[in-house]
């Protein structure tokens, strides 16, 4: 079984691994590899450097070779009282909030919004079986913290990622191992936006598969309304048109409604 790059409804559809058969994928810098053995699961892997290449790859090769340790950054074994064939991988957002720094600051003059696209990287769930049991999640690469807040003692802690802002989803490069969130910015306050940081809270957003396998959050609104760091956050119930016949593969990990006010501009402490 191999599956060629950008193929579609790779993401959550479970297949059968025989005892003593390894799945190996390559997603983007992650190269993971899943061995299945009568009593236990290996899990194994190692990433490339994830700024190296403009990375498009989506690869599933099975095999019967054994699992080296000194060949990945990092090998576990779960053991059970025997396994079940099913395996699958199931793509998640970041477990916190990403601070996006422009390359170049933007401003949004009162009574103006733009549209900006953005993309995050990835964290992969392994689930093994029926219902499916999760195994561990595996970030295809781990991103630097920040912390976003005017003090140390009022923020959180988040993850820290740089961006082009493209107002053209045309101009941005197609990675499987990301997530892209369209991003509409209201300025509703007297003066004006400037956008040098801002936070987007994924950890409330879910993830949608289109048709072309790329993967997609919803379309979020941030109204800013007063010179303050807070702006109300909209979440739609679906991503942009621009992510065609798309599916739900992923939950948010966080529940809300969709309307809540989130801490969106302001000032990374000590940056």
């Amino acid at each position: 079984m191999d599956s060629s790059n950008f193929q579609a409804n790779r993401w959550g559809h479970p297949f059968n691994l025989n005892h003593e058969q390894t799945a190996v994928w390559d997603i983007g810098p992650l190269h993971l590899a899943v061995r299945r053995l009568a009593g236990e699961w290996q899990l194994a892997y190692r990433r490339s450097d994830p700024f190296a290449e403009d990375y498009t790859n989506w690869t599933l090769q099975l095999s019967n070779n054994a699992l080296v340790a000194d060949d990945y950054l990092a090998m576990e074994r779960f053991v059970f009282g025997q396994t079940d064939a099913l395996v699958q991988l199931t793509p998640l957002l970041a477990d916190r909030p990403f601070v996006t720094r422009p390359i170049v600051p933007m401003f949004v003059p009162a009574g103006e919004e733009t549209s900006i696209f953005i993309s995050s990287p990835l964290w992969v769930a392994v689930e093994v079986g029926a219902p499916p049991r999760r195994l561990q999640e595996i970030a295809v690469y781990r991103p630097s913290d920040t912390w976003f807040g005017p003090s140390t003692m009022e923020g959180e802690l988040c993850y820290a990622s740089r961006t082009h802002g493209r107002l053209n989803f045309d101009n941005i490069p197609r990675q499987p191992h990301r997530a892209y969130t369209q991003v509409i910015i209201r300025n509703l306050a007297a003066g004006q936006l400037a956008i040098e940081r801002f936070s987007l809270p994924v950890p409330y957003l879910s993830l949608f598969e289109a048709e072309d396998g790329l993967l997609w959050t919803e379309l979020v609104t941030l109204a800013h309304t007063r010179d303050t760091e807070m702006a109300t956050m909209q979440l739609e119930k679906a991503p942009p048109a621009l992510a065609q016949n798309a599916r739900q593969v992923a939950s948010p990990r966080q529940h809300s409604g969709h309307n809540m006010l989130v801490r969106a501009f302001g000032s990374l402490f000590g940056g």
